[in-house]
C-alpha cells in the first residue's frame, strides 16, 4: 500500500501538466511500486520527512502485528512508539540502529533515502525477522564456545588423552599424551592404532577390547618413553547402544611408583630401626675399665672419621656389635641409617635377596611390589655384616663387586643402582685359615681388612668385669623397676671366672642371679649357682695356688651370721617367723638382721 498523498506529491500532480498526465503517471508509478516491492521480497516501510508512514506492505504489517491501513499516513511515533524511526531525520538515518527489538522479535533493517533532485522526500526501510537466525547464531556461538572450552580442558589436562573411533582410527590426542608418550601427535593423528602397534610406535591398544566388551578397560605398563603409566579406555555410545568412540586416559605414575618404592624402603628401614635401634648413644652402652679395651676404643675413634672398611675380630660375645655401633655413632654418617645383618642367621637361599633385594616377580613367593635389600636401606649410612665368615662363596663375589663399583643389582633386575654405604664386618672365625681351605676369597678379605680391630676376650681384660656387671644390674633395675645391687664378694667371684662366653655369658649369668635372688643384694653366698665352668676354674685356681688363706674368727662368724639370717628370712618370709626358727625374740632378730643387712631392713 502506498499513500495517495505521497504519490500526488511525488508526481507533482497538482500542476496543470501533472493533472493532464494523471492517469498515465499513476499507472506507471503503481507498476513501479509493485515491481519494487516484488523485487524486495521482504518487509518494506517508508516514512516521509515528517515521519509519516507513506509506504508499507503486508509482510511489514504482519511483522509489526497490525494492518497496512492502520499504518498508512500515520506518524511513526503514534503507531510504532518503540521503533528507532521515531526520531529519524534525513541527516541521521545512517546512525539509526539496523538491528532492533519489537513485539518480541529481533528485526534487521537496511535503509535508503528517496530524493527528488537534491531534496530528500522519504526514507525506505527493508527489514526482516532474524529472531530465529539470531537464536541459531547464538546457539552456534555457544556451541563453538563450548567446543573451544572442552578443547581447552582436553588440551590442558595433566593426563594424556587419546581419542579414536570404533575402528581404532586416531582422531585426537592432547599435548599431555605427547609429553608422556614422547610421540608427536602429527605422526599418529589419522592413523589406525593396529598399524601403530604393528610398527612398534605404540606398545598396546585398548580400542578393540573396549569396543568388543563395551566396558572400561585398564592396563598398567611401561611405555617407550620409560615411564610407568596407567591406561584406561572408556567407551562412548551412540543412540543405538553401539560404541562410537573410545576415549583413552593415560596417567603417568612414574613419580608415584618411585614414591611408593621409597616409602616401602623407608617402612622396611623403620622396621629394621625398630629392631636395631640404639637405646642410648654408643658411649653409654659401653662399660669398661681395662687398658686393653681402651686401646680398642682409641682405634675405633680414629677409623670412625674415615669411610674405610673395618674388620672386627674376636670371640663370640666379646662385643663386636657394640664396637661397630661405636664406630658408626662417631662417624660423619651418625645421623644416617645403621643397618645390621647376621650372615650366619639367614638361610643361604634367602641371604642374597636380603642383601640385594629383588624386583616384582623375581621368584616364586616374592612380594608383588619387589623389596629393597639391606644395601639400599643402608644407603648414605653404615651396613654391619656380622659373621662375615659364614657368607657363601657366590655371595662373596657379589659383595666384592659392590665394594669395587659401589653398585647393587636387585635379583631379577637388569639395571644396577649406585649406593653409598660404609661397610663394617665382624667374625669370630680365622679368615686366613678359611682362605687356605678355599672357603673365603682372598681378594674379598683384603678389601674388607683395610683396618682390623681385634677385641681381646673378657678373660684377658678382667678389669672390665666390675663395670660391666654394674651396668648390667643397672639396666635390669631400670627394666624391672627394682633396686637390687651386687655385693663386693659377688663381683670378686665374677672376676675369678674365665667366661668362655665372654660378655654375653657374663650378662646372662647376672640376670639369672637377679631373677633367682629374693634379696636386694646379690651376694657371693649363691656361688653354688655359678656356671659349671666357673666351679672348674675356681677349683683349678685353688689347686694351682695351694690351700687358700684361713679367714679370721670374726670374718668366719660374720659370714656364718649373714648366711644364717638370710636362710631364716628365706624360709620364714617375715622377721617374726625367722626369729622363731632361730629361737630368739623378734626384736633381737630384727636388730641383728639390720646390722647384717642394713639396706634390706629399711
Amino acid at each position: 500500500m502506498i499513500s495517495t498523498r505521497f504519490i500526488t506529491d511525488y508526481l507533482n500532480l497538482s500542476t496543470p501538466e501533472g493533472q493532464k498526465n494523471h492517469a498515465a503517471l499513476v499507472s506507471g508509478f503503481n507498476d513501479f511500486f509493485d515491481s519494487f516491492v516484488a523485487a524486495a521480497n521482504m518487509a518494506v516501510m517508508a516514512v516521509d520527512m515528517d515521519r509519516k508512514i507513506v509506504i508499507t506492505n503486508s509482510l511489514a504489517a504482519t511483522l509489526l502485528e497490525t494492518s497496512e491501513a492502520n499504518l498508512i499516513d500515520q506518524y511513526v511515533e503514534d503507531v510504532l512508539p518503540k521503533s528507532p524511526l521515531t526520531n529519524v531525520m534525513a541527516g541521521n538515518y545512517k546512525s539509526i540502529p539496523r538491528q532492533f527489538e519489537m513485539f518480541g522479535r529481533t528485526l534487521y533493517a537496511e535503509r535508503t533515502l528517496i530524493s527528488r533532485g537534491q531534496t530528500p522526500i522519504a526514507l525506505v526501510s527493508f527489514f526482516q525477522d532474524i529472531t530465529h537466525m539470531e537464536k541459531r547464531t547464538e546457539r552456534h556461538k555457544q556451541a563453538r564456545e563450548q567446543e573451544l572450552f572442552l578443547n581447552d580442558i582436553i588440551e590442558n589436562s595433566y593426563d594424556g588423552i587419546y581419542i579414536t573411533d570404533r575402528r581404532g582410527k586416531t582422531i585426537m590426542v592432547n599435548k599431555a599424551y605427547e609429553r608422556i608418550s614422547g610421540i608427536p601427535r602429527d605422526t599418529i593423528i589419522g592413523e589406525y592404532m593396529s598399524n601403530l602397534v604393528a610398527s612398534g610406535l605404540l606398545s598396546t591398544s585398548l580400542t578393540d577390547e573396549v569396543v568388543s566388551s563395551k566396558e572400561t578397560v585398564t592396563r598398567t605398563q611401561r611405555n617407550r618413553n620409560d615411564k610407568e603409566v596407567v591406561i584406561t579406555g572408556n567407551p562412548v555410545f551412540d543412540e543405538k547402544g553401539e560404541v562410537r568412540h573410545v576415549i583413552t586416559n593415560v596417567r603417568d605414575i612414574t613419580e608415584l611408583v618411585n614414591l611408593n618404592t621409597k616409602l616401602a624402603a623407608e617402612i622396611s628401614r623403620a622396621d629394621l630401626y625398630q629392631e636395631q635401634i640404639l637405646r642410648k648413644a654408643a658411649d653409654e652402652n659401653i662399660a669398661y675399665g681395662s687398658r686393653e679395651f681402651e686401646n680398642v676404643l682409641n682405634l675405633c675413634s680414629k677409623v670412625s672419621k674415615m669411610d674405610s672398611t673395618v674388620l672386627i675380630l674376636g670371640e663370640t660375645g666379646v662385643g663386636k656389635e657394640i664396637v661397630a655401633q661405636y664406630i658408626h655413632k662417631h662417624s660423619p654418617r651418625k645421623s644416617k641409617p645403621y643397618i645390621k645383618i647376621n650372615c650366619g642367621a639367614i638361610p643361604q637361599n634367602l641371604l642374597e635377596s636380603e642383601l640385594f633385594g629383588y624386583v616384582s616377580g623375581a621368584f616364586t613367593g616374592a612380594n608383588a611390589k619387589g623389596k629393597p635389600g639391606r644395601f639400599e636401606l643402608a644407603d648414605t649410612g653404615t651396613l654391619f655384616l656380622d659373621e662375615i665368615g659364614e657368607l657363601p662363596l657366590n655371595l662373596q663375589a657379589s659383595l666384592l663387586r659392590v665394594l669395587q663399583d659401589s653398585e647393587i643389582t636387585r635379583i631379577g633386575d637388569s639395571k644396577s643402582k649406585k649406593v653409598d654405604v660404609r661397610i663394617i664386618t665382624a667374625t669370630n672365625r680365622n679368615l686366613e685359615s678359611m682362605i687356605r681351605d678355599g672357603l673365603f676369597r682372598s681378594d674379598l678379605y683384603y678389601r674388607l681388612n683395610v683396618v682390623s680391630i681385634n677385641i681381646p676376650p673378657l678373660r684377658e681384660r678382667k678389669l672390665d668385669i666390675p663395670p660391666l656387671a654394674e651396668k648390667t644390674i643397672q639396666d635390669l633395675n631400670r627394666k624391672y623397676n627394682t633396686k637390687k645391687s651386687l655385693s663386693s664378694d659377688f663381683v670378686r667371684l665374677l672376676t675369678e671366672h674365665s667366661w668362655p662366653g665372654n660378655i654375653r655369658e657374663l650378662k646372662n649369668f647376672i640376670e639369672k642371679q637377679f631373677v633367682l635372688s629374693d634379696s636386694d643384694v646379690i651376694d657371693a653366698a649363691i656361688s653354688s649357682n655359678m656356671p659349671e665352668t666357673a666351679k672348674t676354674t675356681l677349683v683349678s685356681k685353688e689347686s694351682a695356688e695351694g690351700p687358700t688363706e684361713l679367714p679370721t674368727y670374726e670374718e668366719a662368724r660374720s659370714t656364718m651370721e649373714r648366711d644364717l639370717f638370710r636362710r631364716a628370712m628365706e624360709q620364714g618370709k617375715s622377721t617374726y617367723k625367722a626369729a622363731a626358727l632361730l629361737g630368739m625374740s623378734q626384736s633381737t632378730f630384727f636388730r641383728k638382721y639390720k646390722e647384717v643387712f642394713p639396706k634390706e631392713a629399711r
